[in-house]
This record gives structure tokens, sequence and C-alpha cells, in this order.
């Protein structure tokens, strides 16, 4: 880089002390910063003289911390000059604003209304993101590590210093009300597991030289605390907890009863929980030529190990298939390299970008991760330019296919079952002749098969079918298959086929009686070993509860039965609030959404949801954002309407209707007829 003339030096001086004097005069003015400031674009550093000046007032400043919204709509970093920043994702400025003393954390909410910053000199300042609500704590010791609720209801802070080896663990509320304070050591991790009085604020601290780990709720009520291990991860989707002791993983559920636990041939530096399937990565200390990166099942079973660049920082993306990795400390000097993973540990590419990158955010967003230098510089990575071109296929293809609500008037559709992740059966909605017997077709097409890029397996062998024979007065079926399909191999493809048969005759009420021959002779075995009884009866769903699952780079709705999934609460209000619980494990549904109640009145079901549901519905959300909203609301509305005999839902927001953005479908469904699940596009 370019060093700059004495006299640039010079008018960077007189350029230094208006703004130090507009700066004073802005402060008198406003409590929050130059929010008039908003539009102003943060550009990268460049040598040449002319941008100098610009670069040092805007990305000349080490950060102190970065904080990012789940949709990108806010950056919120602190940088060495006493100076708090929030952007938008262009990366324009939408205010700042300075304080007397360093700004050590700053936090911005997972919905990006509310942001918390805390200083070196003892403020803790909260404020909504435009600036319309704020108030401030001031204390004695510094607050030197916050952590903020994903709607901002809450703030957890430590404070204390050193001289004094006073620390505590505050929690303030949205209002600015401390809850209450527990005395600790200097805390190392502080972790919300949500919002609500039930939930839970997970800690530890080190204390001379030992370390604590525990649990309170959000009332203040000591949960559970544990001697000589520290904090490490969370994960929200199957409430587990995991902590260190040396070298030693240790995994525990949320009432802190261990689960599993491993030993690493090295210490420990880091752990991350895959955010879709709970897995565990751990990054180890081994200088040298020795692999440093495992990866675990759920449940402590050793998927592969991995060598990366020592002091590699290293996350995973929203969806959990991809582990981007980056390392400047043994490459070329201020440059970083970035490697990209795939869940397997193989990797798919490698790129440098000229930035020591020294902070590394995942956002909500799949395809998008935030990037800080140590020199002030943010940028923004777009994954998708560097995958391949299959994984862009996975990544950018059909994202989800939302439910038809009533038929095309030029087709019919026909739906079948194939076999998906976990041997899940998957309902698909396929197009067919308008000429066409519905069931003979719907037989037909899943004889034939799964589509090619659906990531889908099929249940019957290829070609397995011979004839077939409707007697609709009777509704009696004969399916003639090949001694080959009869006799297929193992227990589990067995009944599996013979499940994705029965509820596919389950979508036609005309069907009564299945019969199964080989050569016209009714199968009295089928499969390996299994005894057929005939007929096969069609199978139905009993209060069927729709969830989302992800085959390759697609989500698909799925129906569960409550009682498999092991609901308690059985009526539509309790199933309905289990699956919200369960949506909220999806990296783009909010954590913190609840549901609030349910209004049943001519024939319709109001069902009303908390807040942050708006999240789900950003204004500059794209093509996979939409489907991510059609995804969650083709979930209620189905579970919905399969639980009940209502002919139209309706979703509200805090006891109102709502218009949404342009683009997304709506709150508001109704429904006369069948309904086409998983359409093939």
């Amino acid at each position: 880089m370019k060093r700059l003339r004495p006299v640039y030096w010079l008018a960077a001086a007189v350029i230094l002390v208006l703004a130090l004097v507009a700066g004073l005069m802005d402060r008198a003015l406003s409590r929050f910063g130059s929010a008039s400031q908003e539009g102003m674009p943060v550009e990268p550093k460049v040598n040449n003289e002319e941008n100098s000046f610009v670069d040092l007032w805007f990305a000349g400043d080490a950060i102190f911390d970065l904080s990012v919204d789940r949709n990108i709509n806010g950056i919120l970093f602190s940088s060495a000059n006493n100076t708090v920043r929030l952007l938008d994702r262009d990366r324009r400025l939408r205010w700042e604003k300075s304080f007397t003393s360093e700004p050590l954390q700053a936090k911005l909410s997972s919905c990006g209304g509310y942001l918390a910053v805390g200083t070196a000199g003892g403020t803790l300042f909260y404020m909504s993101a435009d600036q319309r609500l704020w108030w401030e704590a001031q204390e004695a010791e510094p607050f030197y590590l916050l952590a903020i609720s994903d709607n901002g209801r809450y703030v957890a802070a430590g404070r204390g210093s050193e001289e004094e080896n006073n620390f505590s663990l505050d929690l303030y509320d949205q209002n600015g009300t401390l809850r209450w304070s527990m005395e600790t050591g200097r805390l190392e991790k502080i972790y919300f597991s949500g919002e609500t009085g039930q939930d839970l604020l997970f800690y530890s601290y080190r204390q001379d030289e030992s370390v604590v780990a525990g649990a309170v709720s959000l009332e203040g009520e000591p949960l559970w605390s544990e001697e000589g291990v520290s904090l490490a991860a969370l994960s929200r989707l199957n409430n587990r907890v995991a902590a260190l002791r040396g070298d030693e993983l240790l995994i525990y559920d949320y009432e802190g009863e261990p689960v599993w636990e491993t030993r690493a041939p090295f210490s420990i530096a880091k752990v991350l929980f895959n955010p879709i399937n709970g897995n565990v990565l751990i990054y180890c200390n081994s200088e040298g030529s020795k692999e440093n990166l495992y990866y675990y099942t759920a449940g402590g079973e050793l998927l592969w190990i991995k060598r990366i660049a020592d002091g590699s920082l290293y996350t995973f993306t929203a969806d959990g298939r991809y582990i981007i990795t980056s390392s400047w400390r043994h490459y070329k000097e201020d440059y970083s390299q970035m490697v990209l993973l795939d869940e397997s540990g193989n990797e798919i590419n490698r790129w440098e970008v000229a930035m020591r990158v020294e902070y590394m955010v995942v956002t909500g967003n799949r395809r998008h991760i935030v990037l800080a230098g140590e020199d002030g510089y943010i940028d923004i990575l777009d994954l998708s330019e560097f995958l391949t071109s299959e994984d862009t296929i996975s990544l950018q293809g059909t994202y989800y296919s939302p439910v038809l609500w009533e038929k095309p008037s030029d087709t019919n559709l026909v739906t079948i079952y194939f076999i998906g992740e976990q041997g899940l059966l998957v309902p698909v909605s396929r197009p067919v002749s308008v000429t066409a017997n519905r069931v003979r077709a719907a037989v037909e097409e899943l004889i034939r098969g799964p589509a090619r890029d659906s990531n889908l397996y099929r249940s019957f062998p290829k070609d397995a079918l011979v004839n077939l024979l409707f007697v609709e007065e009777e509704g009696e079926l004969a399916i003639d298959l090949l001694p080959e399909a009869a006799a297929m191999a193992g227990t589990a493809q067995t009944q599996q086929a013979l499940n994705s048969l029965r509820y596919t005759m389950g979508c036609y009420p005309e069907v009564h009686e299945i019969y199964l021959t080989v050569e016209d002779q009714l199968i009295e075995i089928f499969g390996d070993g299994m005894i057929l009884e005939q007929p096969v009866t069609p199978r139905y769903w009993k209060q069927p509860v729709f969830l989302p699952m992800l085959a390759g780079g697609r989500y698909y709705l799925v129906p569960r039965e409550a009682g498999d999934l092991g609901f308690e609460q059985r009526d539509i209000n309790g199933m309905l609030a289990a699956l919200i619980q369960r949506l909220r494990n999806l990296y783009f549904v909010p954590g913190d959404l609840k549901l609030l109640g349910l209004e049943l009145a001519d024939g319709t079901l109001k069902v009303d949801l908390s807040e942050s549901l708006r999240n789900l519905f950003p204004e500059s959300g794209g093509e996979e954002e939409k489907m991510q909203a059609a995804l969650f609301l083709d979930a209620i509305k189905l579970t919905a309407f399969k639980n009940s005999d209502v002919k139209k839902v309706e979703l509200l927001i805090e006891g109102e209707a709502w218009s949404l953005p342009e683009g997304y479908p709506s709150l508001t469904q109704s429904l006369s007829g069948t309904f086409y699940i998983n359409p093939e596009p």
C-alpha cells in the first residue's frame, strides 16, 4: 500500500479537526449519532492517493465486535476509534454512534430490530435499529461480554474488572429493567436458548484456576452448574450443549445430563453444531502435520478426520451442507485462503481474498457469509460463485415446490409416495394425461420411480409392473408384478415398498382392496420372508403433521403421525404449537416464534403467531426467501386442514391481519377440494 505524502498528512489533520468539531455538534443535537449519513457507501481500501482519506475514515480501524442479523439487513460493528456503525446489506452506512470509551461488544438481534453495545467505561447501551427505542445502564465496571436474544427481548451482560476481581452476569429486559444479577468469575461464553420464561441462559466463566459451566432460567433460577468444564457451543435443534474438559468433548442435554463424550488426541479449541442435523465439528490445536478437524454424528459416532490450516476460522453454512474455513497466519502477507468443504469433508473449492480475515459470521441465508478484516474492511461472500457446476445446481435449483390448492385446468395430477431421507415416505404430485385413469396412472408412475433430480429413491424395482386391473365398481385393484419385484431383498426395503403402495392408494377413495400377484397367482411371501395377508388395504395418515425434509438441496413436506412424533397434546392447538416448535429448528424460521392462540369462527381457523413471524418475510427477499416462507406456511396450513373441518385458515400476527410484501404467498388459504403436495416442476 502506498504511503501518504506529507502534504496529505497535513490535509488529513485538518479534516480530522473539522470532523471532531462536527462530531461534537452532532452529539449535542442527537444522542443517536449521524443518521443523516444514511446511504454513504463503505468501500474497500484501494491503492490510490485520491481515495486514501476515505479509507482512513471508514476502513482504517480495528474491529472489536461484529454482528449480523439473519437476513443481512443489518451489519453492526464496533471499532477501536470508539465508534459503532450499522450498515445495510450493500454495506451502506445507516447510522453511526460515538462513545467516550471503547465499545468492546456490539450485538445485533437475529431479527435485526434491536442492538446492544457494552463499553469499557461501564455503559450498556440498547436501542432499536430504527433508533426509536433506547436506554442506557451505567455501572462502575466494564461490560465486556454481551448476548442479545433473537427478538431483542433480553440482553445478558458480563460485567466486571480484573483489578477488583469482581464479576457478574446481569439480565436486562427490553425496557432496561435489571431482572437479576448473579456473581460469577470472568465470563467466557453466554448463550440464550430462547426468550420465553421456560427458556434458559447458558454460561461459562473462569474463576482462579478453574472453569465453571451452567444454566439459569430467565427468571433467575439456577438449573445446574458443573466445575471443571467450559461451555463451547449450543444446539437448539436437539437441545444439546457442548462443553470441554481438557481434551475431552462432553455433550449434555439442556438439563445438564450427559449424553455422550469423547476424547480428542489434542486440546480442543472450538466446537460447532451443524444447524440442521445436530452433528458436531471440533477443531484441535495440533501444530504440524496432524489432522485437526473431527466430525461426529449427533450421537457421537466419528464420521471423518481432516486437516485444515493451523489457526483457521471455520463455520457451517446456514443449511449445514457446507463448511467454510479461512486462514491467513500461514499464508502470504495481507491475504487469506478460503476453503469450501462439503459436509463429507471433501474439498469443493479454494481461493484467496485480499484481506486478513479476522471475523467470519454466518447468516440466515445459506449462500452468504460476512467477512471482516483486521483493518476494518467488511465484505459479503456469495458462496454460489465458488461452487462447482454440480453443487451450484443443488444450491440454486428447485428449493421447494409450494402446494397447489386447486387442480390445473390443463392436466391431471396424481400423488405418489417415494422414499426420502431416513426411510421417510415422501408424497409427490406428478402431472399425467387428462384422459388417464388416475388410479392406473398412480401405480404406473409409482413403478416408474422418482424424477432424476429429485434426490428421492424408488420403492419398487424399475419395470416391475406386468399388468394392472382396476374394477372401479368393486374398488378392487389387482397388480401383477415380475417375480424379481416380489422377491426384493431386505425387510426394510420390502416394508417401504408395501407402505409406499398403500399410502399412495390411500389418496384415492375409490380403491378399497389391493391384490398383489405374480403370474396371476396371489403372493403369499413378499420380499425377504414377509407373510403377506391379502387383500392389502390402503393406508391413511392419522393426525398428520406436515414437516419439512431436506433431500440434497431441496425441501419436501412430509406427513408424520403426531403419535409417532411423541406429541403429548393432540388437539389442533397442541399439534400446531408442537409443529411450530419443530419448524423453529429450520435456520430461516425465527427461533422465538410461538403460537399465541387459535380462534374458530364461521368455518375459519385463525392462527395467531408472535411478532417475530414478520422476519420470515423480508422486504428485499429474493426467490429463496419466498420459497422458505411458502414452505413454512404450507406446513401450518396443511396440518390445520387435515386435523380439523375448517375450510379456511388465516394466520395473524399479534392478533392482527398483515399484508405481506409483494411476491410472498398469502397468509390466508381456502380449501374447496383436494390439494397437491410437492408438485413436480
